[in-house]
């Protein structure tokens, strides 16, 4: 009792003030700086990894009236339950874990303990819910329904603390621990990827709508630096860099600002703008530059204040400017021994001239001048588009590579080099390397404050970001380099119809039936197709019936004016078969203009049929057993060689399943048996599939053990030598379903004592799915 008592006292004498917001810690090590708690100063970090670095400047706090004053001589709202929540706002790296805290507060300013809090992150924000606080005598309620609830990644609901608690993030560290104070609610937020957390508590138990919700705002980033050193010694102008790059993968971080100032001592800034204070944004390679002049003599020094800024709705986000860290760098100004000598244009007014007592006119003393401090050779260089309207593949862009000399000596043994990105041609690199270098003594001296341009003329093969490494050595240490890039669009495909043209056949008929050829002609392209002419000519074996068709030398002829995309036109073309033929064949030509200024396609398609002469019907009309799906036998006519026989051979088909489902497998049993009463011999079976069905050859079973080979829809099995009277043998052949349609199966049957075949037919309806 006697720490549930001490816990209540102190919550009525605290009240809400443990809410107020906290101050941030700059280092990173810490996340929150209660207003009570004493905290010895920390240096600052360069690269903070853990927990996020905030900085004062990012959300200044607003200034907060007294509820005792009355604003414009009007009374004070009476006080009313609210919920509050801090911190209000918070800069975060991604991949961190923000803890938050709301309280529910009393008119009387007393908090309350088992309210219950509901958290939600906007739905099109980034960030989630990660862990969230429950009311119960530890930091892990012991009943279940004393436990937060996290319905998903964006709502969760949880309740106020009963008791203090700590939260140590796991660490033996104290220094990254959060405080949970009775009557406070918490929940911890993290974003692997940049952007803004929009988070909503809300606390159903007070009436007053605007009071019972509050919200805090979390913006993500991506972000870790290099600031330049602390402390530089130098004799003469001095480059200060600072490199920004993403933290998640090291790659360089393009369009973000670095504020140069000067604090205090003498010097100047120059880079694109000149003053005490300069903004300079970081290039393709994360890097943001400045030259620092000193102003005073030597041993001065001058210190520069560093400050990395995100910019305002940077990457078309709406997120405010961010100040995300800062630094500082300080320069001892030294000549090597001797006073530092401003330059030229800084040296003051001369001494007037003097004269002698007498009135001897002598020469006016001057006061010596010293040498100006030398520097040498120094080039910068610069690439420009001298043609700066839009590349596109297949262009030839002209650039121009400008050297200055900002030196004081000449610049000599000039050599560029240009690397450039697979993408970029140009007509010097014979060997393909994508590097271009000029000769030594090619590019002539440049005098100090001179200048000399370069022109470069690149081919463009492919879209995409393409850049040019330029590199200047000379006659120092130092090289000039610079980076250039240009955005080259993507061609964008130009629209225009596509055919598709098929044309089926059956795969045998007889001599005076019907073979129906089927034409298909399908739009597959993106844009319609025109003027379609369709010519259909078929071998003199097959006479067509012309239909709806225009009859042009004995072809069918079709013109369609217009096939949109994915339309279809099929006609299905009877023809009568006049003669016998190994392959009667029909040739459809279809002409269509695309759309484009390209010429008309043409697309061309063959189909064929095999056609024989037809048999006599030797098939007795029989009705078929019931329940069975059984062909009567074939019987041969009497007379043949050898004399009458008392029966010949006979042929059963039989079909597992009829109909069957397309994409499925199905099986056929032949049956064929010697009606005789002496021996056939050279008994050979072949069976004729169309294109919907395939026979699977390795699992085919007969009780003669015969081979058999499949080839253009015909599947031959090896001849039986001996067939004895009266034996039967049976063949099971499965087959894979294809696709749907009506079809026709033919087995055809060949002995010596029979050598004009028999057949029997099976037709199969094949659904599908």
């Amino acid at each position: 009792m006697l720490p549930s008592a001490l816990a209540l006292f102190a919550l009525v004498l605290g009240g809400c003030a443990g809410l107020r917001c906290p101050r941030i810690d700059p280092s990173g090590e810490r996340l929150f700086i209660w207003p009570r708690d004493q905290v010895t100063p920390v240096a600052a970090s360069a690269n903070p990894t853990v927990p996020p670095a905030f900085t004062d400047p990012v959300f200044p706090p607003a200034p907060v009236a007294s509820a005792s004053t009355p604003v414009g001589g009007l009374v004070p709202p009476l006080p009313q339950d609210r919920l509050t929540i801090t911190p209000g706002r918070v800069l975060a790296p991604v991949g961190s874990e923000v803890i938050l805290k709301a309280g529910l507060c009393t008119r009387e300013n007393f908090l309350l303990t088992d309210s219950k809090v509901e958290w939600l992150v906007a739905r099109d924000d980034a960030g989630e819910f990660v862990e969230l606080g429950g009311r119960g005598w530890c930091k892990d309620p012991w009943l279940p329904w004393n436990r937060p609830q996290k319905i998903d990644n964006q709502y969760a609901t949880g309740y106020t603390a009963r008791v203090p608690l700590t939260i140590t993030r796991g660490t033996a560290a104290s220094t990254d621990d959060v405080q949970i104070e009775p009557g406070e609610a918490w929940a911890s937020v993290t974003s692997p990827v940049e952007g803004v957390s929009r988070i909503t508590a809300v606390a159903p138990e007070i009436e007053e709508w605007a009071n019972r919700r509050a919200t805090a705002t979390i913006y993500w980033v991506d972000v870790q630096w290099t600031f330049p050193p602390t402390t530089i010694s130098a004799g003469g102008a001095q480059v200060l860099t600072t490199t920004v790059l993403r933290q998640t993968d090291g790659t360089p971080v393009e369009g973000w600002l670095v504020r140069y100032e000067v604090a205090d001592g003498g010097g100047s800034l120059r880079g694109d703008q000149s003053g005490q204070v300069v903004e300079v944004p970081t290039d393709a390679n994360g890097r943001a530059s400045i030259d620092v002049t000193p102003t005073g003599s030597a041993g001065s020094t001058t210190r520069i204040n560093t400050q990395i800024v995100r910019p305002p709705r940077f990457g078309g986000t709406d997120t405010p400017r961010l100040e995300i860290a800062s630094g500082s760098t300080t320069i001892n100004w030294t000549d090597g021994g001797g006073d530092y000598v401003p330059p030229p244009d800084d040296l003051g007014t001369p001494l007037p001239p003097s004269t002698f007592p007498g009135g001897n006119s002598t020469a006016p003393i001057q006061p010596p001048t010293p040498a100006p401090a030398r520097i040498g050779p120094r080039l910068e260089v610069q690439v420009f588009d001298t043609e700066p309207q839009e590349i596109r593949v297949g262009g030839s862009p002209r650039f121009e590579v400008v050297l200055r000399n900002t030196g004081d000596a000449n610049a000599s043994g000039i050599i560029v080099r240009n690397d450039f990105d697979p993408g970029l041609t140009h007509i010097s690199d014979g060997r393909g390397e994508n590097v271009i270098q000029t000769d030594p003594g090619k590019v002539a001296d440049i005098g100090p404050g001179d200048s000399r341009s370069l022109f470069l003329t690149f081919g463009v093969q492919k879209a995409g970001r393409l850049c040019q490494n330029v590199r200047v050595s000379y006659n120092s240490p130092n090289a000039a380099m610079t980076n250039h890039c240009i955005n080259v669009p993507q061609l964008q495909a130009q629209a225009q119809g596509q055919l598709q043209v098929s044309k089926q056949a059956p795969r045998l008929r007889n001599v005076g039936e019907i073979a129906t050829f089927t034409l298909s002609i399908r739009n597959v392209g993106n844009a319609p197709l025109t003027n379609i002419e369709v010519v259909d000519t078929f071998d003199p074996e097959l006479q067509p019936q012309p239909g709806d068709a225009e009859l042009r030398n004995g072809s069918l002829f079709w013109r369609i004016q217009r096939l949109e995309v994915g339309g279809t036109w099929r006609r299905d073309v009877n023809c009568q078969c006049l003669a016998a033929k190994l392959e009667a064949c029909g040739i459809v030509s279809v002409t269509a203009e695309t759309g484009t200024l390209t010429p008309a396609v043409v697309t061309t398609e063959r189909a064929c049929t095999e056609i024989r002469q037809a048999l006599p019907d030797v098939t007795p009309p029989v009705t078929p057993a019931p329940g069975g799906n059984v062909l009567p036998g074939v019987v041969p006519p009497t007379g043949g060689a050898g004399g009458t026989t008392s029966g010949g051979l006979l042929m059963e088909i039989l079909s597992f399943a009829n109909p069957v489902l397309a994409g499925t497998q199905t099986s056929f049993q032949i049956v064929i048996r010697n009606n005789t009463n002496t021996p056939d011999q050279q008994v050979q079976l072949r069976v004729l599939f169309p294109a919907e069905l395939t026979p699977d050859v390795t699992a085919i079973r007969n009780e003669a053990s015969v081979r058999a080979q499949f080839s253009n829809g015909e599947l031959l099995f090896e001849p039986i030598n001996t067939l004895r009277p009266g034996e039967r043998i049976g063949f099971v052949i499965p087959c894979n379903v294809l696709q749907a349609g009506s079809r026709t199966v033919t087995a055809e049957l060949i002995s010596r004592n029979m050598p004009q075949s028999i057949q029997q037919t099976k037709e199969i309806e094949i659904i599908g799915r």
